[in-house]
């Protein structure tokens, strides 16, 4: 089915909700306190059906105290209904609302006049007005006491084509409402801004950094297994509470997303912002206070630096008031917050206004000597990893590892070399390989790893000796070395045994090798393993619980505070004795204190 997004937008008892119900049959000010006072508070949503398209209605309050709601409905939106009452003509609200949505990307607009049943209406200049700020694609003079009129309109709505949206094939929804539902649940609404949404998906809730599961989805009262970019829909969420959630929350997958509290952005003012300035900024429908600071003397590209994390994407559009009016707006370029010299976030914003990625790449990889990740290319430029991919390997001076999705510059691999040289002067008989320098240095994909280990072959400052590279001074057998060294280092340390990652590490070695070595070590019950992290050889076992059993002999009982007196060790020591020595059949446990059956 074919789905249309269309707002409602315009100045306060024009007549936008009632035309909505002339269209399709719903009254949008469904609460108490709008039915009283006779004005939309929140956003309305409705939809009207015909033959294979839907065509989903998002009415905006009017009233310039809840331009909020305005903001928060307006994205997504594929086409905007102006709505003016033709014996009052163009009213500042209408103004506003036209220039928001303008900022926010919105750029079809339908002109409707309504209440032209009225005597002597003559719209010629708020048209001539309208004709001035938007081109509309067309006008219609309405009365909800004419049906042909509704119809006429009616009949254009469902004639207009789709619109075709950027497509990044990850699952992206912005909460515009949440509610309860008695016997359902928690249920959220919003617009599917990008990918689609199956039932039997995991969500991603950005803001509670916590997975969501769906009990449901609904477009329009009807059920779906499917949800797809562009349809208005509503979830029904479990494992949340509605408390926990609220509107302008970023629902997505795992992964793709990471909130920031400094944005940069191109920015279009409607009036003089000084720089530092205090804003109210709104993006998708979030609402939250920040400051501006301007990145350069024209004032057309800036800092945004919000109370809190945002997880905005390339391109995204945002609106910046005050308490009072509509200040300006504009759009993402740097979603994602990089250690950058002021000079240098110019020039970088500069570059992403131009969708000059290439180059923006080149000035990423100067500031991120250690590389950055492809993955997060669909945030910070709104394109798929594949399309990422494509762009770093026409670069030249870098290693792009496609496997990892990391584009490195060239000087990492001296970097690497960096790290090999260090191990080596600290330890001859280091075993080297790519999974050891990845679990030693996190940013080293096993992919540069191993081309840097090549490179040290090549400077001859190791050479491969079975899976391994080592100095070219080892001369033991790599296994046995292993072996022997684990358990001297463990009969060493007697009741105090290093955890294994700390033995690896000063091994330098990497985890499985050190892991295959204590698996023979406890088949072979040299070492038993006491818990994930404790491993302690038999003799010293042996003999810890020897002196265990005597210490209950000479003072009648054993607990954490006497055996500690006599071995000064750490709690996780002493409590994984203990429960050990509860292991024999001879000793009874008594709320903590240990004594013998025949005491």
């Amino acid at each position: 089915m074919q789905n249309l997004i269309i707002g409602t937008i315009g100045h306060i008892d024009h007549g936008k909700t009632s035309l909505i119900e002339a269209i399709n049959g719903f009254w949008g000010d469904s609460r108490k306190e709008e039915q009283e006072r006779g004005i939309t508070l929140d956003l309305s949503f409705s939809n009207c059906l015909s033959n294979n398209k839907n065509i989903s209605f998002i009415d905006v309050p009017g009233h310039e105290k809840l331009v909020k709601h305005m903001i928060a409905g307006a994205f997504g939106m594929d086409y905007c209904m102006l709505v003016v009452a033709a014996n009052e003509g163009l009213k500042p609200q209408s103004i506003e609302h036209i220039k928001i949505a303008k900022l926010l990307g919105v750029s079809s607009f339908i002109v409707v006049f309504t209440k032209c049943d009225l005597e002597d209406i003559d719209t010629t200049n708020a048209t001539n007005e309208i004709l001035e700020l938007i081109s509309p694609l067309k006008i219609f003079h309405t009365s909800i006491h004419d049906k042909k009129s509704i119809e006429s309109l009616k009949n254009y709505l469902f004639s207009l084509p789709n619109k075709i949206h950027r497509n990044l094939d990850v699952f992206r929804y912005y909460i515009d409402r949440v509610f309860t539902l008695k016997g359902i649940g928690c249920v959220v609404s919003g617009t599917l801004l990008d990918g689609r949404l199956a039932l039997e998906d995991k969500i991603w809730c950005c803001n509670l950094n916590r997975a969501l599961n769906i009990k449901n989805i609904q477009n329009h009262g009807e059920y779906l297994k499917v949800a797809n970019i562009g349809e208005r829909v509503a979830i029904n969420l479990s494992g949340v509470s509605h408390n926990e959630l609220k509107r302008g929350d970023l629902l997505t997958k795992k992964g793709y997303f990471r909130g920031f509290d400094t944005l940069e952005v191109s920015i279009e003012l409607f009036s003089d912002v000084a720089h530092n300035s205090d804003v109210i900024f709104y993006i998708g429908a979030l609402k939250c206070n920040a400051r501006i600071l301007f990145l350069d003397d024209s004032k057309k590209y800036a800092t945004i630096k919000t109370q809190q994390k945002i997880f905005a994407i390339f391109g995204e559009r945002f609106i910046i008031r005050d308490d009072n009016v509509t200040l300006g707006g504009g759009s993402i370029l740097g979603a994602i917050a990089d250690p950058m010299k002021k000079s240098q976030k110019l020039h970088c914003v500069k570059l992403l206004y131009k969708r000059d990625f290439k180059n923006a790449f080149l000035l990423l990889l100067e500031v991120h000597k250690k590389g950055f990740g492809l993955l997060s290319a669909t945030q910070r430029f709104a394109i798929s990893k594949e399309e990422a991919l494509n762009i770093a390997n026409t670069l030249e001076n870098c290693y792009v590892d496609s496997l990892n999705l990391v584009v490195y510059p060239k000087s990492s691999i001296d970097v690497v070399l960096g790290y090999i040289k260090e191990i080596l002067h600290k330890n001859k008989k280091a075993l080297l390989s790519s999974t050891l320098l990845t679990q030693k240095y996190s940013w080293v994909s096993e992919n540069l790893a191993a081309l840097a280990l090549e490179c040290a072959i090549s400077d001859k400052l190791v050479v491969k000796k079975e899976f391994f590279f080592v100095s070219p001074s080892f001369n033991d057998s790599v296994h046995s070395y292993v072996y022997n060294e684990i358990y001297s280092m463990l009969l060493t340390q007697e009741y105090e045994p290093l955890a294994p990652y700390n033995i690896y590490d000063v091994l330098d070695i990497d985890r499985k090798t050190g892991d295959d070595a204590l698996k023979i070590l406890t088949k072979e019950k040299k070492v038993l393993r006491l818990s994930h992290k404790l491993f302690i050889t038999s003799s010293a076992l042996s003999k810890l619980l020897e002196e265990m059993r005597s210490i209950i002999k000479n003072e009648g009982y054993l607990d954490i505070n006497n055996f500690k007196r006599h071995f000064p060790l750490s709690r996780k020591y002493l409590i994984a004795y203990l429960d050990y020595l509860d292991s024999f059949s001879d000793i009874i446990n008594t709320n903590g204190t240990r004594t013998l059956k025949d005491s």
